[in-house]
């Protein structure tokens, strides 16, 4: 039975450290599980878009020329940082350079549109097998629906390190890409 295929680009960046080649991941995974990719998703959020539009347009160009992702990219939202008001709600400052602002970046809507996707999928194209590239614990409800409910086998893909260890017990298996050989084989080649 087919695979769903769900990148959080974000975690897999923080898990991998080093720039990965996603054409040799997914060709790892149907190796790996002796199965093909019903569908692949790859979500992003993007501080300066046209810097990673190179990447996105070879990881949405249709496999084997490139990964074949369906691409879902979010935006980054800036806030900048200020001292509590009991603390005197002042701006905090960098220590050195002066007139620079401490900002706070966050993703908006990555989390939930992977959830949101990932179950549409699923309930569109009936794949069996789930392998999910994120470790976050805002994942276990919906991963748990999946897999109790529906029979799905989960895979996960990161670092046991930075995986919420609730999400890991709906795990059939962890593939460790921060460990060798298998960090090496998935290095992109410059």
């Amino acid at each position: 039975m087919p695979i769903g295929l769900f990148i959080d680009a974000s975690y897999v960046f923080k898990a991998f450290k080093g720039k990965m080649d996603y054409l040799k991941l997914r060709e790892y995974v149907v190796s790996n599980f002796n199965d093909e990719i019903d569908e692949a998703y790859y979500f992003s959020a993007d501080d300066y878009p046209l810097v990673a539009e190179k990447l996105h347009y070879f990881l949405e160009k249709p496999y084997p020329q490139g990964a074949g992702f369906r691409m879902k990219i979010y935006t980054i939202s800036k806030k900048l940082l200020f001292w509590p008001e009991q603390l005197g709600g002042q701006p905090v400052m960098h220590p050195t350079l002066k007139n620079v602002q401490f900002e706070v970046k966050s993703q908006k809507g990555v989390d939930v549109g992977l959830v949101f996707h990932m179950t549409g999928s699923y309930f569109r194209r009936k794949w069996d097998k789930l392998v999910l590239a994120a470790g976050d614990s805002d994942f276990v409800e919906p991963v748990k629906s999946l897999v109790e409910a529906n029979g799905v086998d989960l895979h996960l893909i990161g670092s046991r390190s930075t995986m919420s260890n609730e999400l890991i017990s709906f795990s059939r298996s962890v593939i460790e890409i921060d460990k060798q050989p298998l960090h090496s084989k998935l290095m992109l080649d410059n």
